[in-house]
C-alpha cells in the first residue's frame, strides 16, 4: 500500500527531485527528469506522438523489415557458423537501430548482417558504447557521495570524464540528425502535415515549430535511450528463461503453431513475423512475457524525493525531502506478494482459469511504473516484445554454452554481467 500511496493516492508530494536531475542531467530536461506541470505538459505531447494507429502501424512495419533483413540474416549466420554468440549484445545493437528508425527516422547499422563487429571509430560504434558508459555513470552517482562524483566532473577525471566524453558524442548524433532532418523537411516543401513522415523526430519538428533544438534533443534522448535499454534487457532475460525451461519453451511454440495452422494464404505461410491480430492470440507468450518482467524488470529501481512531510500508510512518518529508492527487482520477488513460488518462472500465475490473462495493479508489478507516470510508451513496447519474441523463438532454436554463468549486474538497467552467450540452429518450421 505503501508504494501506490506514493505512486498514485500522493503522487503530487513525490517528485524526481532536483538531486535526481543532477545525477540524469544527459538527459537534460526531457521527460525523464520533469516535475510538476513541465512533465504533464511533456508527457501529453510525448503521448500523442506515439500513442496513434499510424505510429503503432508504422513499429509493426519497421520491426517486420528489421527482423527480416538484419537480425534474421545476423541470426543465420550464427547458425551456420556454429559459433557462440552473445544474444544480449546481438539484441542491444538490434534495438539501438530499431528506436533510431522509429524515433529518429534513421538506421545507424549498428547491427550489421555481414557481422556484429563494426571499427571502433565509427559514429555508431561510438554511440552505441556511449549510452553505456553514461549508465555506468549515473549507477556510479546514485553510490558514492555527491560532492566526491560532482569534484570529478569538474575536474574532468575518472568516471566523470568517460560520461562527459559521451555525452558530447551523442549530442553531436542527436543534433546532427535534427539539422539534417529539418533540411530534407525544408526540400520537401517546408515543414508541413502533408510530409507525412512517421517517426517522431519528424512528427515532432512537424508539430512544435516552436520548440528549441535543445527541447526536441532532449525529448529524443530520453525516448532512444529507454527504448533501446528497456526492450533489448526484457528480451534477453525472456529468451534466457525459456530456453532454460524447456517446457515453457514447448508451450509457447505450440500457441504459436495454432496461430500459424489458420493461415490460409500460401505468402503468408512463408511470413516469418506475426501480425498483431495473430499476437493478440498467444495468450502463454503474453504471460511468459509479463513473469519475465516481474523477476527480472529492465528498470530495476525507482527514484522519489518528498516535496512535503508525509505518512505512509504504513504509520511511517516521512520528512520532507527524503529520498525514496524502490526495489522494483525485490518487490517481484516478495512472498506477501506472490506466493511461496515466488522465484519460480511460472507464465500459469498469470492466467486465469478462462484461459484469460489476469491484471495485477501495477504499483504491485512495476516494470513500467505505476500511477500517473507509468510508462506512456508500455502498450508499444509490449507490442514490440511481443513480435520480436514470437518471430525469435518460432525461427530459431537456442541452446546455452555449458559453463556460462548468467547473473544480474547491479546498474541502471537490468542486464547479464557476462552477456548471454548461446549457440543458434534454424528451427525447422511444421
Amino acid at each position: 500500500m505503501n508504494a501506490h500511496h506514493i505512486l498514485s493516492t500522493n503522487f503530487t508530494n513525490y517528485e524526481k527531485g532536483r538531486d535526481f536531475k543532477a545525477i540524469m542531467d544527459a538527459y537534460g530536461d526531457g521527460i525523464i527528469n520533469s516535475d510538476g506541470e513541465s512533465w504533464k505538459l511533456k508527457r501529453q505531447l510525448v503521448h500523442s506522438l506515439i500513442n496513434t494507429k499510424e505510429f503503432e502501424d508504422h513499429v509493426m512495419k519497421v520491426m517486420a523489415v528489421k527482423l527480416e533483413h538484419t537480425l534474421f540474416r545476423v541470426l543465420d549466420d550464427c547458425a551456420s557458423s556454429s559459433e557462440v554468440v552473445d544474444i544480449q549484445d546481438v539484441l542491444k545493437r538490434f534495438m539501438f537501430d530499431n528506436i533510431c528508425l522509429l524515433v529518429l527516422g534513421f538506421d545507424p547499422g549498428y547491427l550489421r548482417p555481414a557481422g556484429l563487429l563494426l571499427s571502433t571509430t565509427t559514429p555508431t560504434l561510438l554511440c552505441g558504447k556511449a549510452f553505456d558508459d553514461l549508465k555506468e555513470a549515473v549507477v556510479y552517482r546514485h553510490i558514492v557521495p555527491k560532492f566526491l562524483w560532482r569534484i570529478q566532473k569538474r575536474l574532468d577525471v575518472g568516471v566523470e570524464k568517460k560520461a562527459s566524453r559521451s555525452r558530447q558524442i551523442l549530442d553531436d548524433f542527436i543534433y546532427a540528425r535534427i539539422e539534417t532532418r529539418k533540411q530534407e523537411l525544408v526540400k520537401l516543401g517546408g515543414i508541413n502535415d502533408d510530409n507525412n513522415a512517421n517517426d517522431v523526430l519528424t512528427r515532432l519538428l512537424v508539430t512544435g515549430q516552436d520548440k528549441s533544438d535543445k527541447f526536441v534533443r532532449d525529448t529524443v534522448f530520453s525516448l532512444i535511450g529507454a527504448g533501446r535499454d528497456l526492450i533489448s534487457s526484457a528480451l534477453t532475460w525472456f529468451l534466457w528463461l525459456v530456453v532454460t525451461h524447456p517446457t515453457v519453451e514447448g508451450r509457447i511454440l505450440h500457441e504459436i503453431k495454432l496461430v500459424m495452422d489458420v493461415r490460409r494464404d500460401d505468402d503468408d505461410q512463408d511470413r516469418l513475423f506475426f501480425t498483431k491480430d495473430e499476437l493478440n492470440k498467444l495468450v502463454y507468450l503474453h504471460a511468459a512475457i509479463w513473469e519475465t518482467l516481474r523477476l527480472y524488470p529492465p528498470a530495476p529501481f525507482e527514484h522519489k524525493c518528498a516535496v512535503e512531510a508525509d505518512v505512509l500508510p504504513s504509520g511511517h512518518g516521512v520528512p520532507k525531502g527524503t529520498k525514496i529508492l524502490f526495489s522494483i527487482y525485490s518487490m517481484g520477488r516478495m512472498e506477501e506478494i506472490w506466493g511461496e513460488d515466488c522465484t519460480e518462472f511460472k507464465p500459469e500465475r498469470w492466467i486465469s482459469e478462462k484461459g484469460n490473462i489476469i491484471h495485477v495493479p501495477s504499483y504491485k508489478l512495476m516494470a513500467f511504473l505505476a500511477g500517473p507516470r507509468t510508462c506512456t510508451g508500455k502498450a508499444i513496447a509490449f507490442l514490440q516484445l511481443k513480435s520480436m519474441a514470437s518471430a525469435i523463438l518460432w525461427n530459431y532454436k537456442f541452446d546455452m554454452v555449458e559453463g556460462h554463468v548468467v547473473k544480474p549486474t547491479p546498474a541502471m538497467i537490468l542486464l547479464m554481467k557476462d552477456g548471454l552467450k548461446m549457440r543458434v540452429s534454424k528451427r525447422s518450421l511444421v
